[in-house]
């Protein structure tokens, strides 16, 4: 497991160290990071990884399109994927917007990776919301991969 390539991508420098020093910690030692979701998509080419880590919402190209753009692509539909966000209000306010326009009533009272699953083509391997406790990263971590 520790052998698997790690793609981090997350506009905030801080957030990256602190993912990195956690897998680090644990065996982990090829990471590549980006810092939003263009950068993301390079990268992805070159590293080929087996578990990316993606924030939902940068610059760019947002959490959102890089994941759909990913599971969309045959070659990279299988990747496993860890979704984290400090947005889940973010996400609320994108699903009352979509709501309006389809004339429904918005799941405010739905869980942030629930909500989600309006935006999304496929469904995360797993949904984490910031702040983001050591422990709990790297039991997501841990399920994914045993996948």
């Amino acid at each position: 497991m520790t052998d698997t390539k790690v793609l981090i991508v997350d506009d905030e420098p801080e957030n990256v160290r602190y993912l990195t020093f956690i897998l680090e910690e644990n065996g982990f030692q090829q990471i590549r990071s980006a810092g939003n979701g263009e950068e993301g998509w390079e990268v992805l080419q070159e590293f080929i990884p087996g578990l990316v880590v993606l924030d939902l919402r940068m610059p760019k190209k947002s959490g959102i399109h890089l994941f759909n753009q990913i599971k969309r692509d045959w070659k990279f539909k299988n990747l496993r994927v860890i979704i984290l966000t400090g947005e889940a209000e973010y996400l609320k306010h994108l699903d009352a917007l979509r709501s309006f326009h389809e004339g429904r009533d918005p799941d405010a009272e739905k869980p942030a990776d629930e909500i989600f699953d309006h935006f999304v083509d496929a469904r995360p391997d797993a949904f984490l919301e910031k702040p983001i406790e050591p422990e709990a990263f790297m039991e997501a971590v841990r399920q994914v991969l045993s996948r």
